[in-house]
C-alpha cells in the first residue's frame, strides 16, 4: 500500500489528508490557525505558531501511519503572504497576509502611472495591495529600518521549508502570486524587482512545483520519526483547489467559497485578458490556472451574524440555522441588494478601497431579508468573476464546487441558479489538500499522469439551475454591478480618511 500525504496550509485552518493507493482517503486531520487583524487594513500571522501547528499536525498523522510506507508529502499554501527575514534568518515582521491592504496607496500609484497594466502583461497578476510586490514597497516606505535589515522576503511556505531544510526555495505558483515573477520565463522580473527596490538575491530560488527535498534537519528527522522522505514543495491553494476538483477540461470550472472565494478554470498556455481583471498562475509546463479570487466569502456571513445578531458561527449547525432564515425569503431578497466588499475586493474590480453597502432597504425588510441579501451578494461577486472569465474563454458547462458553503444545499442551489450552470458537489475532503496529494503522487512517480483523480472525486450531488430564478437574479445582478460603478469614486474618500 502506497500512501501520499497532502497538506493544505490556509490562513484559517491547516488540513492534512493521507491517501492510500492513490484513490482513497485513509486519514485526515485539521487544526485552526490564528490570524491577527487589529485594524481593517492590517492582517497578519505570527509565522512561528504556524510552523509549530504544521509540525504538530504532520507528526500526528505520520504517527498514525506508523508501519506504513509513506511515498511523500506535498503542500498547498495560501498565496500572497510576505515575511521580512534578517541575515540571521530570523523574522523581522509577522507574515503579512493576502487580506492586508496597507499597501493600497502603493498599488494605486502603479495604476495611476500606467505601470500596472504593463506589469500584468508580464506577470499575469493584476496589481493590488494583496501582492507581495506592493507590500515590499509599503515596507520600504513605512518601515525603512526593517527594509534596510531585510536579507530575504519570503512567504509562509518558504519560512516552513527553510526551517526544515535550510534552503530558501519557492515554487513557481507561489512566486507567480507575488506579482514579481515573469509568467513567460518563470524567472524573477527585473522590472518588478526595480519597482520593489530589491535584488533577485533577496528573494528565494524559484523551483518547479514538483521539486522535492528529503534531507530534513536532523532535529526534524527525530521529531517526525522519519528518514529521507520526499517533501514535495507543491503549489498554491488556488491552483490545487482546481486540480483537486478535477478541473482539467475547457468546459469546466471550479468554484470555492470558504473564508474568501474564487472561480477558476484550467488552460494550456498563459492567456491574459486585455484588461487586468483576472490572474493567470503557472502550475505545470502545459497547465495554467486562470480566474479570479474575491476577498469576501463566508467571512461576510460570519461578520453579519456577529455584528447584527450577536451570534457567533462556531459549527455547521450554527451556519445551517442562519441560512435557514434566508430560505423564508424569495429570490432577490425583496429588492434588497448587498455589495459584500467589507475587505475591499480583488477580482474582477481590484479595488482595495471598495466597501460594503446595503441598498434598497424599506420598512418591510426583516432579518431574513438581510441574511439572504448577504448570501446573494457574495454569490453575485463570484458571478461577476465568472462573467469576466467566460468573456475570454470557451463556454463553461459544469462547475465543481468546494469549500464550507457546500454544507448548505440551499446556498449551492442559489449559486447554480445565479450562474445558470450545473454545479457538482462531491463528498471528498478539502479540494486543495486533494490537489496536493495528486501533485505529490505525480512528483514522486506514483502516478504517471497528473490528472489521475482520486476515486469518485468527480461524482457527487448535482444541482441544476432554475431558469426563472436565474432571470430574477439577473435583474438584481445588473443593479449590483451598476451600484459599484456609481460608488467607485466615492469609496476612496472613506477608505483613506
Amino acid at each position: 500500500m502506497s500512501i501520499i500525504i497532502g497538506a493544505d496550509i490556509g490562513t484559517s485552518n491547516i488540513k492534512v489528508i493521507a491517501f492510500k493507493n492513490n484513490n482513497e482517503v485513509l486519514l485526515s486531520e485539521i487544526c485552526p490557525c490564528t490570524t491577527m487583524q487589529p485594524t481593517s487594513e492590517k492582517v497578519e500571522q505570527d509565522p512561528e505558531p504556524v510552523l509549530q501547528s504544521v509540525n504538530g499536525i504532520l507528526k500526528k498523522i505520520i504517527s498514525k501511519l506508523k508501519g506504513e510506507t509513506i511515498t511523500g508529502i506535498c503542500f498547498s499554501t495560501a498565496m500572497h503572504s510576505i515575511i521580512a527575514m534578517d541575515e540571521n534568518n530570523k523574522p523581522l515582521t509577522h507574515a503579512i497576509l493576502w487580506g492586508d491592504t496597507r499597501s493600497g496607496r502603493q498599488a494605486n500609484r502603479l495604476k495611476e502611472a500606467g505601470i500596472a497594466e504593463k506589469l500584468y502583461q508580464q506577470t499575469g497578476v493584476p496589481v493590488h495591495p494583496a501582492l507581495p510586490l506592493c507590500k515590499i514597497m509599503w515596507v520600504k516606505e513605512n518601515l525603512p529600518e526593517i527594509f534596510s535589515r531585510t536579507h530575504k522576503f519570503i512567504s509562509l511556505k518558504e519560512f516552513i521549508f527553510f526551517n526544515w531544510f535550510g534552503k530558501y526555495i519557492v515554487d513557481h505558483s507561489i512566486a507567480g502570486a507575488t506579482g514579481m515573477q515573469d509568467i513567460h520565463s518563470l524567472r524573477w522580473s527585473e522590472a518588478a524587482l526595480q519597482i520593489a527596490g530589491i535584488e533577485a538575491e533577496q528573494l528565494s530560488q524559484i523551483v518547479p512545483v514538483t521539486h522535492t527535498e528529503s534531507e530534513l534537519n536532523p532535529l526534524y528527522k527525530k521529531y517526525f520519526g522519519i528518514e529521507n522522505m520526499p517533501f514535495v514543495i507543491g503549489s498554491s491553494d488556488g491552483c490545487l483547489a482546481n486540480t483537486g476538483s478535477g478541473v482539467f477540461d475547457a468546459g469546466e470550472a471550479a468554484l470555492t467559497i470558504g473564508t474568501s472565494g474564487a472561480v477558476r478554470t484550467t488552460i494550456s498556455t498563459p492567456a491574459l485578458n486585455k484588461e487586468p481583471t483576472l490572474f493567470c498562475y503557472p502550475l505545470l509546463k502545459d497547465l495554467f490556472i486562470k480566474g479570479g479570487a474575491v476577498n469576501n466569502g463566508g467571512y461576510v456571513l460570519q461578520w453579519f451574524a456577529e455584528s447584527f445578531m450577536d451570534h457567533k458561527l462556531q459549527s455547521e449547525s450554527d451556519y445551517a440555522l442562519l441560512v435557514q432564515q434566508a430560505q423564508s425569503v424569495d429570490a432577490g431578497a425583496g429588492g434588497l441588494i448587498f455589495l459584500p466588499y467589507l475587505q475591499g475586493e480583488r477580482a474582477p474590480i481590484w479595488d482595495a478601497a471598495a466597501r460594503g453597502v446595503f441598498f434598497g432597504m424599506n420598512n418591510l425588510h426583516r432579518q431574513p431579508h438581510f441574511i439572504r441579501a448577504v448570501l446573494e451578494g457574495i454569490s453575485y461577486a463570484l458571478y461577476d468573476v465568472f462573467c469576466e472569465l467566460t468573456t475570454y474563454h470557451d463556454p463553461i458547462k459544469t462547475i465543481y464546487a468546494s469549500g464550507g458553503f457546500v454544507q448548505s444545499d440551499f446556498w449551492v442551489q442559489m449559486v447554480a441558479d445565479i450562474f445558470n450552470k450545473e454545479l457538482v458537489v462531491n463528498d471528498q475532503a478539502d479540494a486543495s489538500a486533494i490537489g496536493a496529494a495528486m501533485l505529490g503522487s505525480y512528483a514522486t512517480g506514483l502516478s504517471k499522469n497528473f490528472n489521475v483523480m482520486p476515486q469518485s472525486s468527480k461524482t457527487g450531488k448535482r444541482f441544476y439551475p432554475d431558469v426563472e430564478k436565474h432571470k430574477r437574479y439577473m435583474r438584481q445582478f445588473a443593479i449590483f454591478r451598476s451600484l459599484y460603478l456609481a460608488l467607485e469614486k466615492e469609496f476612496p474618500k472613506l477608505a483613506y480618511l
